[in-house]
């Protein structure tokens, strides 16, 4: 499961923005986004671990199921644990987990790695976040819209009505609420996946390949 950015989509973008460009500077606008898309992950993803340990103080790890585990060697899963998933071999570097006598079934710790070691489906669920909160803030500047908090709720909606179509199977259906039904903590993880990509454009000096300004915020924090 892969989350592609094609010189298509990334052309559209530029349209958009009334940038006329050669092919060469395509390439170039093309990587930058790319680049714009792998930071606001990584950071959106660290972010979230920096606020679950906060709110969870007592926790130490979060095993979650994964489909991309098999690569990982067989014989490096020598602890026995009984986690909240059950019996498990758990992997020497203590982020990885099989349940005891089923070996095909394969738990990554999410809250103690790093966005680079996630398997694909997780670093996948952290892309495409990132890629609706990138793609927007271009069409914010392109709408020359206030980045104010009346635009991080707007823009939080439609990360969040993402999310679903992503994960309408999967999930709890407390989770599936539209966005204004969510619980705070549930609406501020939308909201800062937009202000992350929000500073991140600023940080990464993206507005000078885009050929406009730093952005702005009214009256709200970057996160």
């Amino acid at each position: 499961m892969q989350l592609k950015t094609s010189s298509t989509y990334v052309l559209l973008l530029l349209l958009l923005l009334n940038l006329s460009i050669t092919n060469t500077e395509l390439i170039g606008l093309k990587k930058q986004f790319k680049l714009f898309v792998k930071n606001v992950a990584s950071t959106f993803h660290e972010n979230w671990r920096r606020h679950y340990i906060s709110e969870h103080p007592h926790t130490r790890n979060r095993f979650k199921l994964t489909q991309n585990g098999s690569h990982y060697n067989s014989s490096d899963f020598i602890y026995p644990m009984i986690l909240t998933v059950g019996s498990c071999l758990v992997h020497r570097n203590l982020k990885v987990a099989r349940a005891r006598f089923n070996s095909s079934i394969t738990y990554v710790d999410i809250l103690n790695m790093n966005y680079d070691e996630l398997p694909v489906d997780w670093a996948y669920e952290n892309r495409a976040t990132a890629q609706v909160a990138c793609r927007q803030v271009l069409q914010s500047i392109r709408q020359k819209l206030i980045f104010n908090r009346d635009l991080v709720e707007k823009i939080s909606k439609k990360i969040h009505n993402a999310w679903i179509k992503r994960n309408a199977h999967r999930t709890a259906k407390e989770l599936l609420s539209p966005y204004e039904n969510l619980p705070e903590a549930e609406k501020d993880k939308d909201r800062r996946a937009f202000l992350i990509a929000c500073r991140l454009f600023n940080e990464l000096h993206l507005y000078h390949y885009f050929k406009t300004t730093p952005i702005q915020l009214t009256d709200i924090s970057f996160e």
